[in-house]
């Protein structure tokens, strides 16, 4: 009855919303929580009545974890650059918990008040932006059109502000996967941020954006990349895991970058069908020379635990580790920094692999199964997709890449410009730049 109530409530404030708001009203506050709604109703009632907001402002628009993974990052760092207070630039955060049941995590959630920063759940911000578009900017990710029914809440948003004539500019997500590509060829606003010169080619030649639309960044959590420090992941690893301490010294270290089951959905049993991909990995390793690193996706089934649950039949059980989301200080990066070989399906981890000079073996049960949106990344040469028929295929890739010392894995291709502009520590600083200089709000 309370939960009746509440949408009943929602619904009965929409035609006063719309006769105050007018043309700017965004049909996507009925997303919105009746106290949301209603403070926000209020709050616009001076701000239709003085119109003019000269000050410059730049909002961040979060309604996914996506946008949250991408634009926090970029949101601190601006926040803690200086350039707001020297140019007199107000900053906004909107965060939209209903439409992907987005929650910040709460060491976001501290920062974000260290710095005197508190994310609105409402579109007060962005109407002021429409109300006085000069010098107000907005930033995005996944605001495509492609995918609609996922990407609705940036895609029609973004579209209600470039009505007014607010600036508008987006981040890439995902990595060089074919579709996520060409939904990124479909994005709404004004300026597109990718990471590196290949995505830039195929949305130039593949899709026909306009190149003046495109800015190459790199990729901000990719900054970190250059900092990693392998005796510190090692010394790490040995601290959580002990067992794994009399096996460094004459194993190879091959680390599993987890995908979900659910990625099966469509062809039988995914949870079936997962536990016959963890199995055939597990048989497919000699565990007298290899030590496997399992790092868990943060959407993994957990109980069971398909990893352990295989292990226990299919493994040696002390020399294979499932590092659990909650292990924060053991990231897949760090990961990546120990290890001689990655196993993945399909994820822009394999991509950082890549980058990072390790080798890369794509396992998938079938050939059009999601590995086949980075089969592409075959034509560097470190990277190499295998299927479980015929069985002994991945065994054989493993020793071959791991221990075949006459095998040239080397490749000539910039691999960091192909993927995320340089390793340099400088994609964050790069993309504020294009943010700030692009939305002419210096």
């Amino acid at each position: 009855m309370q939960q009746k109530l509440k949408i009943r409530s929602r619904q009965d404030i929409v035609p006063l919303e719309k006769a105050i708001l007018g043309q700017y009203y965004f049909p996507l506050q009925d997303y919105l929580g009746f106290d949301e709604k209603l403070a926000m109703l209020f709050q616009s009632l001076p701000l239709r009545l003085s119109r003019s907001s000269p000050q410059p402002e730049i909002s961040f628009f979060l309604y996914s974890k996506a946008c949250e993974r991408l634009l926090i990052p970029l949101l601190l760092h601006l926040a803690e650059s200086g350039i707001l207070e020297k140019n007199g630039i107000k900053l906004n955060l909107v965060v939209l918990p209903g439409i992907h049941q987005l929650q910040l995590v709460p060491q976001t959630l501290e920062k974000l008040s260290s710095l005197g920063i508190t994310p609105q759940a409402n579109y007060l911000s962005l109407i002021r932006a429409c109300l006085s578009p000069q010098n107000k900017g907005v930033v995005f990710c996944l605001d495509h059109r492609e995918l609609y029914e996922f990407h609705r809440c940036g895609v029609d948003t973004a579209d209600q502000l470039r009505k007014f004539g607010v600036k508008t500019l987006s981040i890439q997500h995902g990595g060089t996967r074919k579709d996520s590509v060409k939904g990124l060829a479909s994005t709404v606003s004004d300026l597109i941020m990718v990471w590196g010169k290949r995505v830039e080619r195929e949305l130039v030649q593949d899709y026909g954006v306009d190149p003046q639309r495109i800015r190459v960044v790199g990729n901000p959590l990719h900054d970190v990349l250059n900092t990693l420090d392998p005796e510190a992941a090692l010394t790490t690893l040995q601290k959580c895991y002990p067992q794994v301490q009399p096996q460094l010294p004459h194993k190879k270290i091959v680390v599993l970058a987890a995908c979900l089951h659910t990625e099966y959905q469509g062809y039988g049993d995914e949870a079936q069908l997962y536990r016959q991909y963890i199995q055939h990995i597990y048989e497919s390793l000699d565990f007298s020379k290899v030590l496997l690193l399992i790092k868990m996706h943060p959407n993994d089934q957990r109980n069971p635990n398909l990893y352990q649950q295989a292990a226990q039949e299919f493994a040696d059980l002390d020399s294979v580790v499932v590092i659990e989301p909650e292990v924060t200080e053991l990231s897949v990066y760090a990961l990546l920094s120990i290890a001689d070989l990655l196993l993945t399906r399909s994820s822009t981890v394999a991509e950082e692999a890549l980058m990072m000079g390790k080798q890369v073996v794509a396992f998938d049960l079938f050939e059009d199964g999601p590995s086949k949106g980075y089969k592409h990344l075959e034509e560097y040469g470190v990277y190499q997709t295998v299927y479980a028929d015929p069985k002994p295929a991945l065994k054989t890739e493993i020793e071959r890449m791991l221990l075949d010392r006459d095998s040239d894995h080397s490749t000539t291709i910039d691999l960091a410009a192909e993927f995320t502009y340089a390793l340099d520590g400088q994609s964050t600083q790069r993309a504020v730049d294009e943010i700030v200089q692009r939305l002419s709000v210096r």
